[in-house]
C-alpha cells in the first residue's frame, strides 16, 4: 500500500474492530513508507485499552550505520514500530535469508527494543518429519537467546506450501504445527514459556476459513496478508477471531 491507501485502510478499519481491541491484539505492518504516518494517526484516534500497534515487514541485519537502502532497527523503532515480522517465506525466497540471518535480525531487533513476530514452517519439499524441520528453524533462529528475550514474542506457524495459495493449510496440519512450536518451546525454556506464549497461524488466510482454523486450541490468532490488505475482510477476522478465542 502507498501511504495514502494505508491512511485510508486505518480509517476505514478502526469502527469496524474498535469495541473489541481491548480483547484482541492486533499488529498492523505496512510498507515501510507508512509506518511513520500511520504511527501519527494511531495516536490521534487510539484509546488507551486498544491493543493495537504497528510492526515492521523486516529489518536489516546489521545495526550498523553505512547500510545503503536498509532499516534498521533502532530507525523502525523511532518510526513507532513495536514488533517487526522476521524469516516470512517470501523473504528467505527473494533475499535469500537463512536460519542464520533470521538469527542476527532477531538480536538486532531485541537490541532495539522490537518484539520479534518469527515466522517458522517446513519448506516445500522438506522430507524431515515436521517435529524433526521446526525444532531445526527454532534452534537455529532462537541461538542465543534467554527466556526474558523469547518471552517477548510471538510466533507464526507459516509453511511455506501455503503461500500465495486459495485455501490456507489444513487445519490439522495448522494445529500439529502450532502444537509441536508450543512443545519444543517448552522443552527449550520451561512450560510456562509455552503456555503463554502467542502462536498463531499465517498463510493464505480467508475469513471463511478463519473458525475451522480457530477451532483449535493451540492456534492462538490469525495472519493475514493479502486478504488483510482489504479492512473488511480483516476486520472480519479480528472479529471471528474475538469471538472464537473470547466467548462470552
Amino acid at each position: 500500500m502507498t501511504v495514502s491507501e494505508s491512511l485510508a485502510f486505518l480509517q476505514d478499519f478502526l469502527p469496524l474492530v474498535e469495541d473489541c481491541l481491548d480483547r484482541v491484539e492486533v499488529i498492523l505492518s505496512p510498507p515501510a513508507t507508512a509506518l511513520h504516518p500511520l504511527s501519527q494517526a494511531l495516536e490521534a484516534h487510539r484509546k488507551p485499552s486498544w491493543r493495537l500497534s504497528l510492526g515492521a515487514q523486516d529489518l536489516s541485519a546489521s545495526a550498523e550505520v553505512a547500510r545503503t537502502g536498509q532499516l534498521s532497527a533502532a530507525l523502525l523503532s523511532e518510526a513507532g514500530c513495536r514488533w517487526v515480522m522476521l524469516g516470512h517465506w517470501e523473504v528467505r525466497r527473494h533475499l535469500g535469508d537463512n536460519d542464520e540471518t533470521v538469527n542476527r535480525k532477531v538480536h538486532s531487533a531485541l537490541e532495539a527494543r522490537l518484539r520479534p513476530l518469527l515466522l517458522i514452517g517446513p519448506e516445500s519439499g522438506e522430507t524431515l518429519p515436521l517435529d524433526a524441520s521446526l525444532g531445526d528453524h527454532l534452534s537455529r533462529v532462537l541461538e542465543g537467546c534467554n527466556t526474558l528475550q523469547v518471552e517477548s514474542m510471538a510466533f507464526v506457524f507459516e509453511p511455506e506450501a501455503s503461500i500465495g495459495q486459495d485455501l490456507p493449510a489444513d487445519p490439522h496440519l495448522v494445529s500439529e504445527g502450532c502444537r509441536l512450536i508450543r512443545a519444543w518451546l517448552g522443552q527449550s525454556y520451561g512450560d510456562r514459556i509455552a503456555e503463554n506464549i502467542r502462536i498463531i497461524y499465517g498463510g493464505s488466510v480467508t475469513p471463511q476459513h478463519a473458525v475451522g482454523l480457530l477451532a483449535s486450541p493451540q492456534v492462538d490468532g490469525l495472519g493475514a496478508s493479502r486478504r488483510g490488505r482489504d479492512p473488511a475482510s480483516f476486520a472480519e477476522i479480528v472479529r471471528l477471531v474475538d469471538q472464537v478465542k473470547n466467548p462470552c
